[in-house]
């Protein structure tokens, strides 16, 4: 996992991940998460209160994605502060940021709704289940544990080393190849497309700021405001007794409530993506003098070769695998 010279010349020359690297962390990765997720369906691992599953969320998401990065760079002595984009963002374009993310949840709701329906053809899709956030302190935990640490291991992870690595293919194709390898992480099929298009964003807020603050800011709000809904349908259920006013997911629309859901949801994703672009366009002028320059001298494009992309097609099988076994278990009702 070695690193290489980006080919820039002069003093803006500097180490950065190779392909091969970056697509065998990935490997890492994901086999880990595999292992995890095998480890705890076999080991029948319950955990008995909120609390408990957070702080077991927590250091898994640590030692899964957090820490293979860490060792990446540290054992090729890596450049921390060009590799993961650490460098400021102005106050603007961190509002400009916020404002894509905050509207973008709305086309991303959209995208996972009509996907569900597409997947309820073929059977009943899994939906992740998450424990019940009761209180303002386990809402406040929630948020440190389910939106704040992925949003940062996740991005160091995507839009530091395999962001970087990919930009050798084009700055277009490094984008969109890290949301596509962003998305196949999450290794369930009931979200890929709305993780992708989140994962495009990000990568494209993260080039055209060169920061990885706006990826972790955009990252973090997109989480915040889904662990907010679930906190906001529990203080309701108490409220009304019990009362199921707010879906817990969405297996539990009545098939005549969908034609109205979809509309429902579809005149808020049309309103979501007309301001999502309003931002986007403006992030995008802001950014004209800080991302120009760097398009231009992005690194020269090159093919990839068979022997750097093997981790990476062996990803990609490890998916298609999971994603079967998902789609048997969805058709066959388990």
């Amino acid at each position: 996992m070695d690193y290489i010279n980006d080919g820039r010349p002069g003093p803006q020359s500097y180490k950065c991940p190779s392909l091969f690297g970056c697509n065998l962390l990935y490997l890492i990765v994901l086999v880990l998460m595999i292992l995890l997720s095998s480890a705890v369906g076999l080991f029948r691992l319950e955990l008995e209160n909120t609390e408990q599953w957070l702080v077991f969320t927590f250091i898994m998401e640590m030692l899964v994605i957090g820490v293979p990065p860490l060792i990446y760079v540290l054992v090729n002595k890596a450049n921390i502060r060009q590799t993961f984009r650490i460098n400021r963002i102005s106050i603007k374009e961190l509002v400009l940021v916020l404002g894509m993310a905050v509207f973008g949840y709305g086309i991303v709701s959209f995208i996972n709704l009509i996907w569900y329906r597409i997947l309820s053809f073929i059977g009943t899709p899994i939906v992740p289940e998450f424990p019940p956030i009761n209180n303002g302190r386990q809402y406040i935990t929630a948020l440190l544990v389910m939106a704040l640490t992925p949003a940062v291991v996740e991005e160091f992870l995507f839009r530091g080393i395999i962001l970087r690595g990919y930009e050798r293919l084009g700055t277009r194709m490094s984008i969109i190849a890290t949301g596509l390898l962003f998305a196949f992480l999450h290794l369930r099929i009931t979200n890929i497309p709305a993780i992708i298009f989140l994962g495009i964003m990000i990568g494209y807020v993260v080039i055209r700021t060169d920061s990885i603050f706006a990826g972790v800011l955009y990252h973090f709000t997109q989480n915040a405001i889904s662990v907010s809904f679930m906190y906001a349908q529990e203080i309701a259920k108490n409220y009304l007794q019990g009362v199921e006013v707010v879906q817990e997911n969405m297996s539990n629309i009545p098939p005549e409530m969908w034609i109205a859901t979809v509309i429902v949801w579809g005149v808020m994703a049309v309103f979501s993506l007309g301001l999502f672009l309003l931002c986007a366009v403006a992030l995008h002028r802001t950014t004209q003098s800080k991302a120009g320059p760097q398009y231009q001298m992005a690194f020269e494009k090159t093919k990839p070769t068979p022997g750097e992309m093997l981790p990476v097609v062996g990803s990609g099988v490890l998916v298609a695998i999971m994603i079967c076994i998902e789609i048997i278990a969805m058709s066959s009702g388990l």
